[in-house]
């Protein structure tokens, strides 16, 4: 690795550890980050919602900002860490991402809120394409994936945040000032960490040099990548439900009371959280096949046991879909984060360009379950649309067939 320069505070961060293990803190204090800002922004959206005398129509259309923000930055975003480097923008994100967060605790109505959103949405999947680009790099160096630790630590800063949150609501903080300590903690920890991460992208054969100079275009969606993003859209898809869903699946579905309908959505969460720390053992020891095939059936038996225990009676249904939302947890852990590092190391393509190729087309499982779910729900039942779900889950096993074991060789 090449000498970093020096980086605001980067002198004083852990400065006796080994290079490589500055650099691992480094890409885990990245994800921290970006997983901070956006549960602290979640956190407080019905305070927002209030501030702005929002409707519920209007609400929910100005949450489709971020997501619709994330999408159309995805093939920008792609070059921008191809060309500059992934360092270079992540701490251009790091930087940008938490100001957005504090503009949003400030806009004065909601067309400037919709913009904030929007630049939040850019900011967003920009920190995510570099910091999966750093990630899938410093694999090289480790020889085995570490890739999972990394979005395990965004997932602990969403619980974080949250806790944050409860402790600062007893106390009558206002938003501002809450989004305000957030960003504060969030540049700071970027100014020391920033100059511990890798300063370039390993040139490798999936540079665009590798064509021979003929000038074909770095936007090739090969069939092992678009079956990574199938893997990841069925794996997005599920999780968007348990997001949005879950808890009206408990309330309406199971006839839980409004105390315990978030049971499922606690449950999927910590499961998550907890096996997104002892994947990459998994991937290691088992392989990223047979682990994606262990994901796979996770969400799709996960989702189909909730749906089967709801026809049981409510203490065997709560139950059932207790366990089931933690297979789904389990599932979901996984899938995204092997995904990304399989799509880094494709030959042919820049480690960016196929990080953001492969959650593009995982992304439109996030953004349209949720629709589909109520419009399902509305023609027939939420427990149909559940099951449909399950269905949609499958398709991480199928995708992993296609892959037939095949990495491809750096």
């Amino acid at each position: 690795m090449r000498r970093r320069r020096t980086f605001l505070f980067s002198g004083r961060f852990l400065p006796t550890l080994p290079t490589l293990v500055r650099t691992r803190v480094a890409i885990c204090c990245s994800f921290f980050i970006q997983g901070v800002v956006f549960a602290t922004w979640c956190a407080r959206i019905p305070d927002v919602r209030d501030r702005l005398g929002l409707n519920e129509a209007q609400l929910g259309t100005l949450l489709l900002a971020i997501p619709v923000g994330q999408l159309v930055s995805m093939a920008p975003n792609g070059l921008l860490v191809a060309r500059l480097g992934s360092r270079r923008m992540l701490i251009l994100a790091g930087f940008l991402y938490p100001c957005v967060l504090l503009f949003l605790g400030v806009a004065p109505n909601v067309w400037a809120l919709g913009g904030g959103l929007l630049a939040a949405g850019f900011a967003a999947n920009l920190s995510n394409t570099a910091a999966n680009t750093q990630g899938v790099q410093l694999e090289h160096y480790y020889r085995r994936s570490i890739i999972a630790l990394f979005h395990g630590m965004w997932s602990l800063a969403g619980l974080a945040a949250v806790a944050l949150a409860l402790a600062l609501a007893p106390l009558g903080v206002p938003t501002w000032a809450h989004f305000a300590l957030v960003a504060a903690g969030a540049c700071a920890l970027l100014s020391f960490s920033g100059g511990a991460l890798m300063p370039f992208d390993r040139a490798s054969a999936s540079a665009p040099e590798a064509d021979g100079g003929r000038g074909r275009s770095p936007w090739r969606l090969t069939p092992y990548l678009f079956w990574i993003g199938i893997s990841s859209l069925g794996c997005m898809a599920c999780e968007g439900a348990i997001y949005d869903w879950s808890g009206v699946y408990f309330r309406d579905v199971l006839g839980v009371s409004p105390a315990h309908q978030s049971l499922g959505y606690f449950a999927y969460l910590c499961a998550m959280v907890s096996c997104r720390f002892v994947a990459d053992r998994a991937v290691n020891r088992f392989g990223a096949a047979r682990v994606l095939y262990g994901c796979g059936a996770c969400i799709a038996g996960g989702l189909a046991l909730a749906v089967a225990s709801s026809l049981c009676g409510a203490l065997a249904a709560m139950a059932g879909s207790v366990v089931g939302f933690a297979l789904v947890g389990c599932g979901t852990s996984a899938v995204v984060p092997i995904g990304c590092g399989l799509a880094g190391k494709a030959p042919g393509v820049p480690t960016g360009i196929a990080i953001a190729e492969v959650s593009t087309i995982g992304f439109f499982g996030f953004l349209a379950a949720p629709p589909l779910i109520g419009y399902v729900a509305h023609a027939t039942s939420l427990r149909h649309a559940f099951a449909l779900m399950a269905a949609i889950g499958l398709l991480v096993l199928l995708a992993t067939w296609r892959l037939r074991l095949g990495r491809p060789k750096a």
